[in-house]
């Protein structure tokens, strides 16, 4: 026999409330934040080149971003001069924005090579924390468009970087080295994946995954990382581990499922395992919340393997 505690019932009740609230908010104010880019964008998109440089320095820095998109689709020589230009600025934002065009415009071989010693020396001595996390996701971007690219000068922004004081450019290395499958780079990422910032454990766990590397110490980095409280985080964690066929995230996955909310990309993860016992849990998700395209993928994906498993038995 269960006895209840009303005054525990009424705090679970209220924590409950809390978190949908808090749910609520958050999707509110990404729905806002898209909405509010999609209006800069249409703001932005029928102007005239003058009219789009004149907004680079509106006190609304979305705005502005959206405005340098618009540039980044004109491109030419004009908006490259510009931007380097700009790279000198004495605003923050425009020198931050200068760092972004840079980063995807188009360029020839010699506006390549003056960029790239541009975009290096603001992700290494700019006094803003916002230009140089800009300035090192660009130097990474633009690495990425380079035919027979060496790495070299990418790792060795890096090797600084991960030291900054700004959680911002930490992240914003470890997404960097994410777009390159490039092993020298895994001490790095391990460094990120210790750092004290959960946003920079998340990049940095992306990074690891995306590109497949494993190693005794990105498990165990993995491992220490499922105690986080950022679920972000509790993710790619998990996904490392389950995609590395470690068992024992199977009860975090089902804690995960668990909840009133179910996230779509935990149930992908128990395909990963490869775990038929699984299956129950799956079959009660399916009734309480109804089907969906993963969840009945997941389900027919696993039963088979049940099926195969009992007759090579």
């Amino acid at each position: 026999m269960v006895i209840s505690d009303p005054e525990m019932e009424t705090t679970a009740k209220k924590k409950q409330n809390a978190e949908a609230i808090k749910s609520n908010e958050i999707s509110k104010y990404v729905k806002n934040q898209e909405d509010f880019e999609f209006q800069y964008w249409e703001q932005c998109r029928h102007l005239s080149e003058k009219e789009l440089v004149a907004l680079l320095s509106h006190d609304n820095f979305n705005l502005s971003l959206e405005a340098a998109k618009a540039l980044l689709l004109i491109g030419g020589s004009k908006v490259i001069k510009l931007a380097q230009a700009d790279s000198y600025n004495n605003s923050y934002k425009r020198r931050a924005l200068a760092a972004f065009i840079l980063g995807q415009i188009r360029l020839n071989t010699k506006e390549e090579k003056n960029s790239l010693k541009i975009l290096y020396d603001l992700a290494l001595n700019d006094q803003s924390a916002i230009v140089r996390s800009y300035a090192v996701l660009s130097f990474g971007q633009r690495y990425k468009g380079i035919k027979n690219k060496n790495l070299d000068s990418l790792l060795a922004l890096a090797q600084k970087t991960i030291l900054d004081k700004s959680f911002k450019v930490r992240a914003n290395t470890a997404i960097a080295l994410s777009m390159f499958d490039y092993e020298v780079s895994i001490p790095l990422l391990i460094k990120l994946l210790k750092d004290t910032h959960s946003e920079v454990k998340n990049w940095a766990a992306f990074a690891v995954n995306v590109n497949g590397y494993d190693t005794p110490e990105i498990r165990n980095c993995f491992v220490l990382l499922l105690k986080e409280n950022n679920f972000d985080v509790r993710y790619e964690a998990i996904t490392g581990l389950a995609k590395r066929l470690n068992k024992s995230v199977a009860q975090l996955i089902i804690q995960e499922l668990s909840e009133d909310k179910i996230d779509d990309r935990m149930i992908e993860l128990i395909s990963y395992l490869r775990d038929d016992s699984l299956l129950p849990v799956l079959y009660q998700i399916k009734d309480k919340f109804g089907s969906s395209k993963k969840l009945n993928m997941c389900i027919e994906n696993l039963e088979k393997l049940k099926v195969k498993t009992k007759f090579t038995q």
